[in-house]
């Protein structure tokens, strides 16, 4: 018995649409998120009755990516931030949920990377792809929590994760191309006691 896989006219249209357009997992390969992609540190320091939240992160760089952001390919970096109290019989409870979202791409009239913090609005610029992607990986002193929410009995935990999308791929394409993960990459959960 021979079992023949036709094709409807949309399925091979988008498979034509893939291949030309270079976004075939094959081709993909090659240009995506590859290498390692971690939150390696995180703290929350108290400062003026606020937590400032301090991180860093290892990412997934690779010339691909370096010559992608050269010629306008976006990258964008969202950090989740979640404190939750920790209880003895009851599943913990959540005090403050948040997430940063950050950027980054070049600027081809004035010749500079641009990473903006969605959040803030606030924008800085890069002679050089290393100095900005040093700067997107080290996240310092950003305010994320009033010192109001944390009880000074009580024990706390905090957790970050970092989530990162490169290209502009559409989510409509993306949908279709599930089982393509290198424009998307999501770490693990780092998490710490925070001590009031």
């Amino acid at each position: 018995m021979t079992l023949r896989a036709t094709l409807s006219p949309t399925s091979a249209l988008w498979l034509m649409v893939l291949s030309l357009s270079g976004l075939w997992p094959g081709a993909a390969q090659s240009e995506g998120l590859e290498g390692r992609f971690e939150v390696r540190s995180a703290d929350l320091d108290l400062a003026e009755g606020v937590y400032h939240l301090d991180s860093r992160l290892d990412l997934p760089v690779s010339d691909a990516v370096i010559r992608g952001l050269s010629e306008g390919v976006p990258l964008a970096l969202e950090l989740d931030l979640v404190v939750e109290r920790v209880r003895q019989l009851l599943p913990n409870s959540k005090v403050a949920e948040l997430t940063l979202r950050y950027h980054l791409q070049y600027n081809a009239v004035s010749a500079r990377y641009v990473l903006r913090n969605d959040n803030s609005g606030q924008q800085e610029s890069f002679a050089g792809v290393d100095a900005a992607l040093a700067e997107l990986s080290d996240v310092r002193n950003v305010p994320v929590l009033d010192r109001a929410l944390i009880s000074p009995s009580r024990r706390y935990e905090a957790s970050v994760r970092a989530k990162l999308d490169y290209g502009t791929v559409p989510w409509s394409l993306r949908v279709l191309m599930f089982w393509v993960s290198e424009w998307h990459r999501e770490s693990d959960w780092y998490t710490w006691t925070l001590q009031p």
